[in-house]
């Protein structure tokens, strides 16, 4: 078999196995939004209140934004949605006025582990379904992937520098 022949194989199989993992992750994703349509939250919700579960101290929006890797008007959208359900207030920072420090209030911090504990239990219920060394080598592979992913796509955007 000739060079040529072998890698457009090789692609074809990969083309094909992206499809069947990339349609695997939107059929987990469209399981997640199931799962927070009853509260009427959006993924980039339950985002926000992950992080803000881990950090009662409070943090400023576009720190939050940040660490989340959404975007800052991702983040505005969010934000007033749970202020507007009394889940979150907006504190001004100790320093800088201008600035603002986001804490859930004690409503929120029950919904928040409302919803969070939900989709724990799921996760690990699922979870479950799979042997340790499974478990593992689909950490590894999906860390292996995310991180070669990553490297190519910033190779891509800095020779379009």
């Amino acid at each position: 078999m000739d060079m040529k022949k072998e890698n457009s194989q090789s692609s074809g199989s990969v083309a094909k196995c992206l499809d069947e993992i990339f349609e695997a992750w939107r059929s987990c994703d469209s399981a997640y939004l199931q799962l927070v349509r009853q509260w009427g939250i959006s993924l980039n919700t339950v985002w926000g209140l992950e992080y803000l579960v881990k950090h009662p101290e409070g943090v400023e929006p576009a720190v939050l934004a940040d660490d989340t890797h959404m975007l800052r008007q991702t983040i505005t959208v969010v934000l007033n949605d749970l202020e507007e359900r009394g889940y979150l207030f907006r504190d001004s920072h100790k320093t800088d006025r201008r600035r603002k420090v986001i804490r859930l209030t004690p409503e929120g911090q029950v919904f928040a582990q409302t919803v969070l504990s939900a989709i724990s239990n799921a996760e690990q219920e699922a979870a479950a379904t799979l042997t340790e060394e499974e478990q593992q080598r689909l950490l590894d592979y999906s860390r292996r992937f995310s991180q070669e992913f990553a490297r190519r796509v910033n190779d891509i955007t800095l020779r379009k520098s």
